[in-house]
């Protein structure tokens, strides 16, 4: 039974979506029915707004008040999301990681799609035996390889491309663009111009900004902005964590160069909880059924 009494303020994140919802290639995908079903009830249940009425608290009593936010930057977006999104008349933010100019698609998408269909059962990467367990995933004692490469610069994670260059050849010839692809350059600059939709920056290449060096994570939110402009015309003064991960240190930095809007996905403490800059939010989880997402989403918590 939806808890119908329980009201307050979400921002929910999505981040790919796709035809059918597959969820093998990467665990956060949704399908579009599934996305246009939920766009049509929360629009209609519930009080969607833009995330700037949200951080201005522009909220109504005794309903659930919802703003949408987009990560990573997927080409999906642009050919699934919007269109649905304009249908409705529903505003949306979405996260943009500038990496185009050294490839068109994010490590950790490449890292699911080799794993998925290599017929490698070991391989070698910084001195580390890995090898594929049931679940297509590389292990080392426990650890998976996505996990390790979580801790790495992305000059350090690039070397896993000359790894499984067979397999990424393989994968380009298939139809699986949904899960790998970016947004193009125009694609970016047309949402930006859309009044419903507004741009943020993500980082470069979307590496873990807390387990890099401080001045070259500075560099990943930095560039990141600065490209953004670039293609958009104008200031852009949002930023997402990549992985939701953060420092106060780096939010601190955000808010020196420019960001006025900061984008978590748990808060680490009550600091930034009380900042009026930080906001958490609430991620779409692809495995449930939509009548319990509503219900989780009206809880404010899966657990």
């Amino acid at each position: 039974m939806l808890l119908r009494n329980r009201y307050g303020e979400r921002i929910i994140v999505f981040h790919g979506i796709d035809q059918k919802g597959e969820t093998r290639f990467n665990s956060r995908f949704v399908s579009k029915v599934y996305f246009e079903n939920f766009i049509q009830y929360i629009s209609t249940h519930f009080n969607v707004i833009s995330l700037d009425d949200f951080y201005a608290k522009k909220f109504k009593k005794n309903t659930l008040n919802i703003a949408l936010t987009f990560d990573d930057g997927y080409a999906n977006n642009y050919e699934y999301a919007i269109p649905i999104l304009e249908k409705y008349k529903v505003p949306a933010n979405f996260y943009i990681t500038t990496i185009h100019s050294q490839a068109n698609y994010l490590w950790a998408d490449y890292i699911d799609l080799v794993s998925h269909i290599s017929q490698k059962t070991t391989i070698n990467f910084n001195g580390i035996q890995f090898m594929k367990n049931k679940k297509s995933e590389f292990i080392s004692n426990g650890i998976s390889l996505k996990s390790i490469l979580k801790t790495l610069s992305y000059e350090k994670i690039e070397v896993i491309y000359t790894i499984f260059e067979e397999e990424w050849t393989e994968i380009q010839k298939k139809s699986l663009n949904d899960y790998w692809q970016l947004m193009q350059l125009k694609q970016i600059e047309e949402i930006n111009k859309n009044k419903l939709f507004t741009i943020g920056a993500h980082s470069s290449t979307h590496t873990n900004l807390i387990r890099i060096p401080i001045e070259e994570a500075k560099n990943e939110i930095l560039q990141s902005k600065n490209i953004l402009e670039k293609i958009c015309k104008q200031q852009i003064d949002e930023f997402a964590f990549p992985f939701g991960y953060y420092t106060n240190e780096l939010i601190d930095y955000c808010l020196e160069i420019g960001f006025k809007k900061i984008l978590l996905v748990d808060y680490n403490n009550i600091n930034e909880k009380n900042n009026v800059f930080t906001q958490n939010r609430f991620v779409i989880n692809p495995y449930i059924t939509l009548e319990n997402q509503i219900a989780y989403l009206l809880r404010g918590s899966y657990y």
